[in-house]
């Protein structure tokens, strides 16, 4: 066999294999970048429900409601997927959002879809919020009811008695109670339990949802999503809403959109921090109206986040 024979075999043997490979590899691109444009639609339809869910009651008093960020929510998703005047597209698009979660002050509330029959006796399919749930725990013959930051409320049924206020102002009535004793401890309990009951009705919400999306003829299994516990206990730092999106197609190989988004109010957490390089080459965090502070792109709610990023407090603002 002459060589150029050889060379148009190799070359028809090769061929296949290489444009196999390039199909995947731009499969691929496209797909990262569909994630990427995905995770841009929902970080900006949440932060537009977080901006329309605070509002001016009485007095002046921030109320939050669910319906205004609800709204906002979806309103910019369907600006942003281009289908605001397509209801059955909203519809399927609905489908891949399993659950949200108001995280309130004193609470939470779940936004998952549910079915009920209207007044003709139709039965409607949509996302509703469900009763609000109290940050509640129980140990050693006390009720504890935790927010957002150390105000806690102390139910003690063997002597019908309530306690109210900040964790330091109320141990005193409490002299056998440790979580209100010890600081630390108060703080791992409340952050475990806010988490953990957050997180109890997110899986079940995101599992049960199964079944409405085999409706609309979406194979996908819903499942919840792994989250590291220090990533829930930032979730966990200001009144926000947390919103899920799970299972839409963004590639030819099967490969599925899961993310989710948090925004927060920055009600609870009134100081914002940044953090800023040194001509010595150190970073330093500062506060808001620290004057020696230029760069604010980027905010930070704890002290404890700037540290992990290897930032030392500023000398002039003493954050």
């Amino acid at each position: 066999m002459k060589i150029t024979d050889m060379a148009v075999l190799f070359v028809i043997i090769i061929l296949p294999f290489v444009l196999l490979m390039r199909i995947k590899t731009d499969n691929l691109k496209n797909a990262e970048y569909r994630s990427i444009q995905l995770n841009r639609y929902l970080d900006t339809a949440v932060e537009d429900a977080v901006n329309a869910m605070t509002v001016k009651g009485m007095n002046d008093k921030t109320v939050i409601s669910r319906e205004k960020a609800l709204e906002a929510f979806f309103r910019t998703l369907y600006v942003n997927f281009g289908i605001t005047a397509d209801e059955t597209s909203k519809d399927v698009l609905r489908v891949y959002i399993p659950v949200i979660v108001l995280i309130d002050y004193d609470g939470y509330w779940i936004c998952s879809m549910e079915t009920y029959k209207n007044s003709l006796g139709d039965n409607i399919r949509e996302m509703l919020w469900k009763p609000k749930k109290p940050y509640v725990y129980e140990k050693n013959g006390y009720i504890y009811l935790f927010t957002l930051d150390d105000y806690v409320k102390v139910f003690d049924p063997e002597n019908i008695t309530f306690y109210e206020g900040r964790r330091g102002d109320i141990a005193v009535n409490l002299p056998d109670s440790e979580i209100i004793h010890y600081d630390e401890l108060f703080e791992q309990v409340r952050k475990r339990t806010i988490t953990e009951l957050i997180k109890t009705d997110v899986n079940s919400a995101i599992n049960e949802h199964n079944k409405y999306a085999k409706l609309y003829g979406i194979t996908y299994n819903f499942s919840p999503p792994y989250i590291s516990d220090d990533d829930w206990h930032k979730n966990i730092e200001d009144i926000g809403f947390l919103a899920f999106f799970q299972g839409i197609p963004v590639g030819l190989g099967g490969e599925r959109f899961n993310s989710y988004a948090l925004g927060a109010a920055r009600i609870v957490r009134k100081n914002h921090y940044f953090i800023q390089q040194h001509p010595n080459g150190l970073l330093y965090y500062h506060l808001e109206n620290c004057t020696v502070v230029t760069e604010t792109d980027r905010i930070y709610d704890t002290r404890q986040e700037c540290a992990l990023l290897g930032a030392f407090p500023c000398r002039t603002c003493n954050p």
